[in-house]
């Protein structure tokens, strides 16, 4: 069976998407009409004039305005005609939310007939029973479905009549769609039964929001949570705060008291299908079975232990350099970011969580080897805290020469970015990642006799993710420059005390097990791929390199770390990070353990009884004190007051600065 591909509007731009989406333009139901339109469910809606063009909706309360509609904020400027016409480009700047709704209503075509006709509402998505999805309104408009939080959001209505108890022979006879799953659940301490979603709906929801991943780069597959991993089932603690922070899915639910839709909808399950497995980088053997495709992580805390132990043993084992934090090819005090991981040469480098892929580097070796590398960002939610960190994977093969290259060297993105790219060979992207996802192969780098299969695998962030339970130990090393002075780190392993850490003192102190008391340190200090502080000078300086001439000083940084380096402030710029390359580093293998052991911890919880748990003999009807969308006959939590007031966050900001997804500094993070 072909599934239909359809057209998306962004910002008065068409998308051909691979999802069932139909347009205003393609079937009439136009949000931005100030006029009554005719449907299936009702041929002649009762709305009175209001003027040549206009029509009031005829709702149950009068309602003193015909326009359903109002524009973002963010973009009402004259170059937007006052945010009425603006740019896709403008429009994915904005977008950082999606807020999904259940309408309460047998169609979709009864859905447009109650927002557009009786209550002047609008919303972007009808979802209907069979999976058709029809967009009403271009997303670079606000509707009015999600209150105070139209502002940064775009929203869907799925078809569900929603309360199985007063409504349970809706779906029997097949004239709405075939017969529906029924579901217990709990939302704001209200235990409902309630009607799930069709298959149908849900594969061209899935669709149509892998389409958004690639076209809204501020809009994460991330969900309310109320512990790591576990789903939010209650409203926000603070929506006001949130409505500025939060980038990501929700419920209508979530945003306010008044409300339990989407109801049954699965976040975790839903996100989780869009963002993938996570995985560890690198399989935890030089050899891996062909069976095993990604070296997913295990759910068996014991499991997941056995498997960090053994890429730490290759990292640190061989005790022929790449440490962490310090000893690049194993030898003197620079500070090392990251840690090099012996593979198999050709060997897969897998994304260990989803992000986007946001600079990369393909091209010839250097003198030493491979300088080639994949940069990702990752905004992620763990419990109610928001992260975003960076993962880079250096030395990696050139994909170029690659029989069968890794698919996003294949998309138009990397090839009109290899058109454009930077003096040092960077290519500027954006691209999605699933977690999973094979983003390169083992290359193979090193001087003299530590050239090998290896890739360097790095993780930092611009702020401390200082997390419950981390147990992360701060060194601040910005005062060294490009050297550790940290005497917690050097007096570790500088076991002659002569202030130099030589290649044997690394690699005794690596090799006997000493790198498990570094595991947990996190380091802030100039990352090694800046081209500023001068290498050349950084090093003609402190003792390390006193037996070095200036021009063997010269010649080893031109060699072995000038083809490397690649943090520009072009590059900065586009990748959100800070121009002087003062970042928090963290041991990858650790960092990802962590996250993980987080994830296993709530779910051995859950299986205990603990957190949020349903009892179907505590089932009543829906509470007359909330609704779903059809209730909501006066449109309280949908109508939003932005239409008169000013984007707190974004009013400061550049359209570049929009663009790249930053906030204001009164908004924080």
């Amino acid at each position: 069976m072909v599934r239909p591909r359809g057209n998306l509007i962004i910002g008065g731009q068409v998308f051909n998407v691979d999802a069932p989406v139909v347009n205003w333009h393609e079937n009439g139901w136009d949000a931005t009409s100030e006029l009554c339109i005719s449907t299936k469910t009702e041929a002649a809606p009762a709305c009175a004039p209001a003027g040549p063009g206009k029509q009031f909706p005829y709702g149950h309360m009068p309602v003193p305005y015909t326009q359903r509609y109002s524009t973002r904020p963010t973009l009402r400027t004259e170059k937007w005609n006052r945010g009425l016409n603006p740019s896709y480009e403008a429009v994915k700047a904005t977008i950082k939310q999606f807020v999904v709704h259940h309408d309460g209503c047998t169609s979709a075509d009864m859905c447009f007939n109650v927002v557009q006709n009786e209550r002047g509402l609008s919303v972007h998505f009808l979802l209907d029973n069979d999976g058709t999805i029809y967009q009403t309104i271009d997303l670079g408009l606000m509707a009015y479905h999600a209150a105070d939080w139209n502002l940064y959001s775009i929203g869907v209505e799925l078809c569900n009549k929603g309360d199985a108890l007063t409504y349970p022979t809706t779906y029997d006879g097949g004239r709405f769609g075939p017969k529906r799953d029924v579901r217990t659940i709990k939302i704001n301490n209200s235990t409902i039964k309630a009607f799930d979603y069709t298959p149908a709906q849900m594969d061209s929801f899935r669709r149509l929001c892998r389409e958004l991943l690639k076209l809204f780069p501020n809009l994460p597959a991330e969900y309310p949570q109320s512990s790591p991993g576990e789903q939010l089932w209650n409203t926000f603690g603070n929506p006001n705060t949130e409505r500025e922070r939060y980038a990501g899915y929700l419920g209508h639910y979530h945003i306010t008291q008044q409300k339990w839709d989407p109801g049954p909808f699965d976040f975790k399950d839903f996100c989780g299908k869009l963002r993938g497995a996570f995985c560890f980088p690198m399989f935890p053997k030089i050899d891996p079975g062909k069976n095993e495709d990604k070296p997913v992580l295990p759910d068996d805390g014991g499991e997941l232990k056995d498997q960090a132990n053994k890429l730490f043993a290759l990292n640190e084992t061989r005790a022929d350099g790449g440490f962490f934090p310090v000893g690049p090819w194993g030898e003197n005090r620079l500070w090392h970011g990251g840690i090099h991981i012996i593979g198999k040469a050709g060997g897969g480098v897998f994304a260990p969580y989803p992000g986007r892929l946001v600079a990369a580097r393909m091209g010839k070796d250097s003198a030493i080897g491979s300088f080639n590398f994949v940069l990702l960002r990752h905004d992620m939610t763990l419990g109610p805290t928001k992260i975003q960190f960076y993962s880079l994977y250096m030395h990696l093969a050139n994909e170029r020469e690659h029989a069968a290259p890794v698919e996003w060297t294949t998309k138009d993105g990397w090839k009109d970015g290899v058109r454009k790219a930077q003096a040092n060979g960077v290519v500027l992207l954006d691209e999605p990642i699933e977690a999973g996802a094979l983003i390169g192969h083992v290359g193979k780098v090193g001087p003299d006799d530590l050239a090998r299969p290896q890739v360097h695998v790095e993780f930092f962030s611009e702020s401390f993710i200082d997390l419950p339970g981390s147990n992360w130990r701060l060194v601040d090393g910005t005062s060294g420059g490009r050297f550790c002075e940290a005497p917690e780190i050097n007096d570790l392993i500088d076991k002659n005390r002569d202030g130099v850490l030589s290649r044997q003192e690394l690699a005794d102190f690596f090799s006997t097990g000493g790198g498990e008391q570094l595991h947990t340190m996190v380091t802030l200090h100039v990352s090694e791929w800046t081209p500023e502080p001068s290498w050349a000078e950084a090093l003609s300086v402190p003792k390390d390199f006193r037996d070095k001439k200036k021009a063997d000083i010269e010649a080893m940084v031109a060699e072995q770390i000038t083809p490397g380096l690649w943090w520009t402030t072009a590059v900065a710029t586009h990748c959100r990070l800070p121009q002087d390359g003062v970042v928090y580093h963290y041991h990858p293998i650790t960092f990802i353990s962590w996250v993980k052991s987080q994830l296993i911890e709530t779910d051995t919880m859950i299986k205990k009884g603990g957190g949020h748990t349903v009892d179907e003999r505590d089932a009543k009807v829906v509470p007359k004190t909330i609704t779903d969308d059809l209730g909501d006959v006066l449109g309280t939590s949908m109508r939003s007051t932005a239409d008169i007031t000013e984007d707190p966050c974004n009013k400061n900001l550049t359209l570049e600065q929009m663009v790249q997804g930053f906030d204001a500094p009164e908004c924080g993070q």
